[in-house]
Order: structure tokens, then C-alpha cells, then sequence
């Protein structure tokens, strides 16, 4: 578990979890679904989408990996790719905001003959748990995403989550984070990719899974070491128990130096008694903190 200075002060007091789906809660490699399209059409696709690193772009050069990059390919965050006047993204970016269910990009070519390709990507194994155990710990629990509505509620029935929201681009998903805090709520942003960096900016505090993106590591406040959510619920476990221990050594030394202290100055102990109480109080409170990590 990597963390920033004051991360698990910050993670102790969360209240709610906004996770990311893809990447996140889903083991972040989607697959491409055949479903017919033209060799050169599929060729042209993976050409602009090897200037990306997005999940979906991914997948589809997976499916055409010789596809050599697209002349002068510029990403758009949350919205998808332009090389000329053909473009691959969502369906919004490329005209076709009706068709918005399930994991897809369109690709446009510069003639506008649209098509659109879907994917399928596989839950975590320890997504459902983690999410269990989150709630089990008292936080509420919500799934937010860019993608479709149906890919979203179909990953949120699967792992456990009532709360969801779809189709929200890098801008939303800040949004939505900043509205959870303009209430009073202390959030926890959990994502991967490009499109949730300015979410885990705004976020009460934030963390990445390993093989998270660069961009997404270096602006979360936590970077999980293992792949999936397991470690996430244990985190926040050690993070209330750190606090709660602190607590307990600022007494130890209040109580100290209230007692200890006068003591000394009214000459009642002598200067050994008075080092080795100084000794045991450190060795009190060192002890104290090393449980933080343990159980």
C-alpha cells in the first residue's frame, strides 16, 4: 500500500465509495464481439485507437494488432480519438448519441459511414466481496462510469451496488465528486484510467489498484499494490485503527506530562526514576502504535 502523508487520516474518515467500473470493478480487459465488420473498416479502427491507452481502445487493437498508427491521431479525454475528419470514441463524439447501451465505440470514417463495435469485459473475483465489506463498514457504496447504461447496471446488480450512474464523462464524474462533498460527505474515489483523474483530484481522498494508469497512480492519494479491491476494505481498517491509536498515545503523554512532570519540578522523583519513567513513556507509546498493523 503506497500512501501520501496524511492519506490515511484522510481514508479513516470516508464515508462513501464512488468506484470506476472499468479497470476497477472489472478486470479492465474488455473483449471485442464479432459481430461482422469489414477487415479494412476493423483495420482503420485499431490505427486511431493505438494512439490510446483506454481500455476499450485496447481491446480493439488487440483484435487487429499489425494496424500500424493513424497520421496525426489527437485523443480527446472522455470523448475518444480524431485523425482528420474520422473519428473513433463514443457514440456521442461521433454522432450517434442514440446508441448509447452497453460497452461500445463508434468509428466514423471520413466519408461518415459509422460502425460500431462492442465489447464484453469480466467482473472481478473479489469485486462483490469488497464491495460487502465496504458496506459492512459503514460506507455507502456507489458505481460510476462513462459507459452505457446497460454495461453499468449489469455490473452494479453483479456487484452488489444499488447506487449507479452512466455515461458520465471526466467532468461529471468531478462533479458528482464535488456535489458529495458540498453535502458534508467525506468521499472515497477508487479508479484507474485518464477519465478519473480529476475525480481522485477532487475526491476527500483517493486510490488507484495496481496497473492503474500513470496518470491515475500519480494523482491518487493511495495506490493499492495487488490488482482488484481486496485491499481496499483492510486499508480502511488499518487507517480507523492508526487513528484510533494515535488517540491513545496523545493521552499517554498528556497523562505524562501532567503527572510526571509537576512531579519532577516538586523534586518527588529522582532524576533516575524521572529518566526511566521518560524511557518507559516512549517505549509505551511505540508500542501502542506497532499494533496499528497487526489483526
Amino acid at each position: 500500500l503506497g500512501a501520501s502523508a496524511t492519506a490515511l487520516e484522510r481514508l479513516a474518515s470516508a464515508d462513501c465509495a464512488v468506484l470506476d467500473k472499468t479497470g476497477t470493478l472489472t478486470e479492465g480487459r474488455p473483449v471485442l464481439i464479432p459481430e461482422g465488420q469489414a477487415p479494412e473498416v476493423l483495420r482503420a479502427a485499431a490505427s486511431m485507437a493505438r494512439a490510446s491507452r483506454h481500455p476499450l481502445a485496447k481491446a480493439l487493437l488487440r483484435a487487429c494488432p499489425d494496424a500500424p498508427l493513424a497520421p496525426d491521431t489527437v485523443e480527446i479525454a472522455g470523448q475518444g480519438l480524431q485523425s482528420g475528419a474520422a473519428r473513433l470514441g463514443s457514440p456521442s463524439f461521433c454522432g450517434m448519441a442514440g446508441i448509447s447501451d452497453g460497452m461500445v465505440l463508434v468509428y466514423r470514417a471520413a466519408d461518415g459511414a459509422p460502425v460500431i463495435f462492442r465489447f464484453a469485459d469480466r467482473m472481478r473475483e473479489d469485486a462483490p466481496e469488497a464491495v460487502a465489506a465496504l458496506k459492512r463498514l459503514g460506507l455507502s457504496v456507489e458505481l460510476l462510469s462513462g459507459d452505457g447504461p446497460g454495461a453499468v447496471a449489469s455490473a452494479a446488480i453483479a456487484a452488489g451496488i444499488a447506487d449507479w450512474r452512466a455515461e458520465a464523462d471526466p467532468r461529471a464524474k468531478a462533479a458528482h465528486i464535488e456535489a458529495l462533498k458540498a453535502h458534508g460527505r467525506h468521499p472515497l474515489m477508487v479508479g484507474d484510467g485518464i477519465n478519473d483523474a480529476a475525480a481522485l483530484a477532487a475526491a476527500h481522498v483517493s486510490a488507484s489498484p495496481a496497473g492503474a494508469t500513470d496518470l491515475a497512480q500519480t494523482t491518487a492519494d493511495i495506490v493499492l499494490q495487488r490488482e482488484g479491491l481486496a485491499m481496499l476494505p483492510e486499508a480502511i481498517r488499518i487507517a480507523r485503527r492508526a487513528q484510533i491509536l494515535a488517540r491513545q498515545n496523545i493521552g499517554f503523554s498528556l497523562a505524562y506530562n501532567v503527572i510526571a512532570v509537576p512531579a519532577a519540578i516538586a523534586g518527588l522523583v529522582n532524576p533516575l526514576i524521572a529518566a526511566l519513567v521518560m524511557a518507559s513513556s516512549s517505549l509505551i507509546v511505540i508500542g501502542n502504535a506497532l499494533r496499528a498493523g497487526r489483526g
